[in-house]
């Protein structure tokens, strides 16, 4: 059985409704896969939930 991983999805830029970084979604994928892109919004592996939908993901300057 493959082991499934946690990821955030958030918007990349701000649109009409959400500001940038605003997380809209959470999805499981298996740990040997990567997460579906999605124009306009990036996934960040999240196995601790720090980001539950509708919180604010800060990407790191690094």
């Amino acid at each position: 059985m493959t082991d499934l991983v946690v990821y955030a999805v958030y918007y990349t830029a701000a649109t009409d409704t959400y500001k940038a970084g605003y997380v809209w979604n959470n999805i499981l994928v298996p740990s040997d896969g990567s997460p579906p892109t999605v124009e306009g919004s990036l996934s960040v592996q999240d196995a601790e939930r720090k980001y539950p939908i509708g919180s604010t993901y800060t990407a790191s300057a690094s």
